[in-house]
């Protein structure tokens, strides 16, 4: 049985701002890549998502009742500085984030902002194609710079971008340019390092007090078999899509085994005078990471599947992230796909922390489903509370083996519109009543889930069982 957490030990939950905020082209906020992407399958656009732009404190005193003493949110560049490229900023857009962080204050949450979360101003995409070019870095920096300052002492913890390793796997969702070749990509991924670095040197100076690091969806990775080609395949794709980052990011260099495989696929980044020092100059405060699922991966995909996708095809071509590929035969799935594997989720916490040394603050576990309110406007998410109590009974037992845990925060706090799928797939322990091309009154109603979670809160973790009156 694991041990009590730590007292100081915080709970809470997520949102990004295109996902949630809405109001996008409101109070002189600039378009951004978010803002003209076209999803695909029909789903509908990031224009009014969950509108918590007009439902600010309606929705600071749910997270208040639920009890939370933590929230992550994200800020969009463009309600700072619309272009990008203006000389002051905008006095509306820091306003709106004035609200958002002194009303967290206000309630007892501690407020944590990333400050880039895939709404890169659509200006910057036209005129430089984005993080390509180094004056965007540039640009970048000043709008960070901006932040920092404006709420020293108020925001403590901070992230500069969110998931970065991701952003090499989808050009046009991610980076908002479908044209960039492999050789320009890696670049775009060198020019985020630099910012990256540079972000964090900036807030030691600006904010001291302030806590920052990277962020990192790691992925922890199964072979197929105990077969050693299975497992190299294994660890492989978790060198390059985990460890090769975050070694960038806390020990500060690029390590060899990412210099051959760029060197391998003809796109090793151009790399200026002073880039590498800048990089080695970086000391990072934390690692906040993010947690869904585990994968299975095997050295000849020819061979026959471990567990066949269990939704239709039909179902599969709907959902633009369905994961159809292997499958874990001892693991069950989300509709979409997802492995549930909580066990994962104390594997993944072990291995980034005695790897880095550094306090840990999970920014996001949780998982999709489809859902509608019923007659009563409730909605019973039992399958949710048995997701997240599994895994917060892991993350204990991580906690108990020796990780320093600064905090655990869901995915998400309420309903927003999902990356790919729209309103579709919710994730919230409060539900929002719109449907994806259907407005609706947009109220907000508590999930069983709610009740439940708000009870694990008072309980400091210790109370997980699923007996809460709905």
């Amino acid at each position: 049985m694991a041990s009590k957490l730590p007292h100081t030990f915080m709970w809470g939950s997520s949102t990004n701002a295109q996902q949630f905020e809405g109001a996008w082209n409101e109070d002189g906020k600039g378009v951004s890549i978010s803002d003209t992407r076209i999803l695909k399958n029909g789903y509908s656009n990031f224009h009014i998502a969950s509108d918590h732009y007009h439902h600010l404190e309606e929705d600071l005193d749910l997270y208040q009742e639920m009890g939370f003493n933590i929230y992550r949110f994200s800020i969009a560049w463009t309600r700072i500085y619309p272009t990008g490229e203006e000389e002051t900023p905008n006095q509306a857009g820091l306003a709106f984030y004035d609200r958002m962080v002194d009303g967290l204050i206000k309630r007892g949450i501690t407020p944590v902002a990333t400050l880039y979360a895939y709404d890169l101003p659509q200006a910057l995409m036209d005129k430089y194609r984005g993080f390509l070019d180094r004056k965007v870095i540039d640009l970048y920096i000043k709008y960070v710079k901006t932040i920092f300052e404006h709420f020293k002492g108020r925001i403590k913890y901070y992230t500069p971008f969110n998931e970065p390793n991701l952003f090499h796997l989808d050009q046009e969702y991610i980076m908002g340019d479908p044209h960039l070749t492999d050789k320009e990509t890696w670049q775009v991924e060198h020019h985020l390092t630099l910012a990256y670095a540079r972000c964090v040197n900036a807030c030691h100076e600006i904010d001291p007090d302030a806590k920052i690091g990277p962020n990192c969806a790691t992925g922890m990775v199964y072979p197929a078999t105990c077969n050693p080609k299975d497992v190299r395949a294994a660890v492989h794709q978790m060198y390059m899509t985990n460890w090769a980052y975050l070694d960038i990011y806390c020990r500060g260099r690029y390590p060899k085994y990412f210099l051959n495989y760029l060197k391998s696929i003809d796109c090793m980044p151009d790399m200026q005078p002073g880039d590498l020092e800048l990089i080695a100059s970086v000391q990072p405060d934390l690692i906040s990471t993010t947690y869904y699922s585990t994968s299975v991966v095997k050295a000849h995909e020819d061979d026959e599947v471990l567990k066949a996708a269990p939704a239709p095809k039909e179902v599969q071509e709907a959902l633009v992230q369905y994961r159809a590929g292997n499958l874990n035969p001892y693991c069950d799935e989300t509709e979409w796909g997802w492995i549930i594997d909580p066990d994962g989720f104390y594997y993944q916490l072990m291995e980034i922390y005695h790897r880095y040394q550094l306090p840990i603050l999970i920014l996001e576990n949780g998982m999709g489903a489809t859902e509608e309110l019923d007659e009563n406007h409730k909605v019973y998410d039992d399958y949710r509370i048995e997701y997240l109590a599994r895994h917060i009974a892991c993350m204990k037992e991580a906690v108990e083996d020796g990780v320093d845990l600064l905090g655990y925060l869901t995915w998400s706090a309420t309903d927003l519109h999902s990356t790919r799928e729209g309103f579709v797939k919710r994730y919230g322990f409060i539900y929002v009543d719109r449907y994806e091309h259907t407005i609706k009154s947009m109220k907000r109603y508590p999930k069983k889930s709610f009740y439940w979670y708000k009870k694990v809160i008072a309980s400091h973790g210790e109370d997980l069982e699923n007996n809460v009156e709905y």
